[in-house]
């Protein structure tokens, strides 16, 4: 009772994200021409392979829905709606269909902006040069395209802010694809056929190659097939997300793990993406998990909790695939007189990731567990000193606590952030690391029973794989945000951020901490596991 009571209604941090990137997905962006200037900000997308899918039956209710989230709506408030209905873009978009159908004595302003938002649609969603999902295609199904078809045309001939900039090959004729220039420096493609509609948001998107023209056909072929009249080509990015073909209820958002990994999912690929589903009033979060790559790593994470200390801002566990880091480990042996390729296979199961609010976002504290017969614990030794560079000396210690011995190694770095000391331990079967070297000093107390474990209040440590404390994820955003905002340099921002940042971060500090849990793993295949939120002990 207690697990649905809590989050069927917070879906926490994941819903925000994948709520963010649907509100990003309804407005333009920067462009920078389009045709002969190439793909997209340099980026050769693949217009088959989207990072995010997006799937609902109205677009425009998607921000109020998320608002039905507490936490959702204590940390962004009515100013997220605020900004989403009179962003920049939008209006811009308003304005210029506005004018467009005011002069060509249309019927279609406003309409046109409606059809797509108050229509069930599907938004895929590409990452930028700056990993961000900046680049969109909107699909819809309607009835009343035909006209619009028709005007579009004649507009394309004389209007200055539409033209024809291409064509396409859909069920056996051609299909024209405009595009429109809706504010400065900001220009889309549209096409329609029959009762369907794609809006791309970069022209970019269709006309990447060198000459402006199409590149490998891709792009050409994916969008004709959204235009496509028969459902069964239109659901093109449904197998890859492994969705089911029905249009849902209310709302579905699909984030690939690559995505959200910084592309180091390929060392965890049993874990292929995370959704989002709003149904019946309340959101539902799910993950995508590959069982065959499962088998291989394992997901138990009961060894992990009693290693970690007390009170992460957040912490998860990821299925790692170890085999996966015999290259890196291949090319660091090529530095050390070590084999350290062979821990590739000393360590096994899940690793955990976890960030504290004693520490810093760029410091986490990585653990893993390693097998019995593990070997020398030189090896580590090697392998820290090869991937922590830098001119001073590798410092080395060694000590005992009541489960034996443990070895410590230490090197100070200079970065562009200051002066910073990675450790690297090997304590009985646990190996810890992190760029913050007292996080290292604090699971190695933990060890000692001279600090308290993540594990000590935790009812299930097998299917627990994520924790979060918003009071301290709280405190380390806070202290990142005004790190980067000296008072004496940005006092404009600095306000700005004492005035809007501060009280949504004071919101979030007075939610109970949470827990993740996956009660159930595929047995075979690939297929979506529910995940489970509860409330934690403080």
């Amino acid at each position: 009772m207690l697990a649905k009571k809590v989050l069927t209604k917070k879906v926490l941090l994941g819903t925000l994200a994948g709520v963010a990137v649907v509100a990003a997905a309804l407005v333009g962006y920067r462009v920078f021409g389009w045709g002969a200037l190439g793909p997209v900000n340099g980026l050769k997308l693949d217009l088959s392979r989207p990072d995010a899918l997006v799937r609902t039956k109205s677009l425009s209710a998607l921000p109020r829905d998320l608002l039905t989230v507490p936490l959702a709506r204590d940390v962004l408030r009515e100013d997220f709606l605020f900004y989403y209905e009179q962003s920049e873009d939008r209006l811009g978009l308003k304005g210029s269909l506005r004018r467009i159908a005011y002069e060509h004595e249309l019927g279609w302003g406003d309409q046109l902006l409606r059809m797509v938002l108050d229509q069930p649609a599907e938004v895929a969603l590409w990452r930028d040069a700056d990993g961000s999902l900046k680049h969109f295609a909107i699909a819809v199904s309607r009835s009343q395209l035909t006209r619009l078809l028709e005007e579009a045309g004649k507009i394309a001939l004389k209007d200055t802010q539409m033209r024809v900039a291409g064509s396409l090959r859909v069920d056996g004729g051609q299909v024209p694809v405009y595009a429109l220039n809706y504010a400065y420096q900001r220009t889309l493609l549209f096409a329609a056929h029959g009762q369907r509609l794609v809006i791309l948001s970069h022209p970019g998107m269709l006309y990447g190659g060198s000459d402006g023209k199409h590149g490998d056909g891709t792009a050409e072929k994916t969008v004709a097939s959204l235009l496509a009249p028969e459902p069964a080509k239109q659901n093109v990015f449904h197998a890859q997300f492994h969705l089911d073909p029905a249009a849902p209820e209310g709302h579905s958002i699909a984030v690939k793990a690559d995505f959200l990994s910084f592309g180091y999912q390929p060392f965890f690929g049993a874990l292929e993406a995370l959704r989002f589903d709003f149904q019946k009033g309340a959101w539902q979060s799910k993950v995508l998990l590959n069982a065959d790559k499962l088998k291989n790593s394992g997901y138990d994470s009961s060894a992990l909790w009693p290693q970690l200390p007390h009170n992460p801002s957040a912490c998860f566990s990821v299925p790692v695939d170890w085999a996966a880091l015999q290259p890196v480990l291949k090319r660091l042996g090529d530095k050390t007189s070590e084999p350290v390729v062979s821990l590739a296979g000393h360590l096994q199961g899940p690793a955990a990731a976890c960030w504290y609010g004693t520490s810093r976002l760029h410091t986490p504290v990585f653990v893993a567990t390693r097998s019995a017969q593990a070997g020398d614990d030189a090896v580590y030794g090697s392998l820290f000193a090869a991937a922590i560079g830098g001119k001073d000396p590798v410092r080395k210690t060694t000590g005992k606590d009541g489960k034996g011995e443990f070895v410590r190694w230490e090197r100070s770095v200079a970065t562009a952030l200051g002066q910073s000391k990675p450790a690297l331990a090997v304590a009985g079967n646990t190996v810890v690391f992190s760029a913050d070297g007292k996080l290292v000093d604090q699971v190695l107390a933990v060890r000692r029973k001279q600090a308290p474990a993540a594990s000590d209040l935790l009812p299930d440590g097998a299917h627990t794989i994520g924790l979060i404390a918003p009071a301290s994820l709280a405190k380390l955003i806070q202290l990142e945000a005004f790190d980067t905002l000296p008072a004496n340099n940005e006092p404009v921002l600095r306000a700005a951020a004492n005035e809007h940042l501060v009280p949504r971060l004071d919101a979030l500090k007075k939610y109970p901490p949470l827990r993740m849990l996956l009660k159930r793993q595929p047995a075979s295949g690939t297929s979506w596991e529910t995940l489970e939120w509860q409330e934690t002990a403080r």
